[in-house]
């Protein structure tokens, strides 16, 4: 199975994926695939729990598909911006970008607060979940909200994702 990513309109990636995975399930096209929206969940200072994207805008999708006429009909998708990197240019994710992805999705679609191990400007060390395996450098911290900003390399470009993490540890 390949992986591919579709960029949408940021705060649709939920219905945009409610939509076209009901597409994808009838035989409404000759597409079949599993749409995936990546989130994290966070954590107020009052203790509140809620989920936020993982990577805002982005959308993707498991396939062994491999006619790209086939991908037209996820254009018609409330929010859809384009395929990455162009529509007329469909590619896979690069082996990089799809360890990073599946190593996610053996957790699920959402990420849990996570356990990490930093310095601001350091490569940050993550102790579990489905970044125990990533590293990124430290860009913010937060330790009154216990959240970090953490730069990762993906879909051929640095991409800053936060996080909540429950303990720090210095090494």
């Amino acid at each position: 199975m390949k992986f591919y990513c579709i960029w949408v309109v940021t705060g649709l990636e939920e219905a945009y994926v409610k939509e076209m995975q009901e597409m994808l399930d009838s035989d409404q096209c000759g597409l079949k695939g599993k749409l995936y929206f990546l989130k994290k969940q966070m954590r107020l200072k009052k203790g509140t729990m809620y989920y936020d994207a993982l990577f805002p805008g982005y959308v993707f999708i498991e396939t062994d598909e491999i006619d790209f006429q086939n991908f037209f009909p996820l254009m018609r998708g409330k929010g859809f911006i384009r395929f990455l990197p162009q529509n007329n240019d469909i590619r896979a994710l690069y082996e990089k970008d799809l360890g990073i992805i599946r190593t996610i999705l053996k957790y699920g679609t959402t990420i849990p607060i996570v356990n990490v191990v930093f310095d601001v400007n350091d490569r940050i060390q993550l102790l579990d979940g489905p970044f125990k395996e990533i590293s990124g450098t430290v860009t913010a911290v937060n330790r009154r909200n216990k959240r970090v900003n953490i730069e990762v390399e993906l879909m051929n470009g640095i991409r800053l994702v936060g996080l909540t993490y429950q303990e720090v540890q210095k090494v």
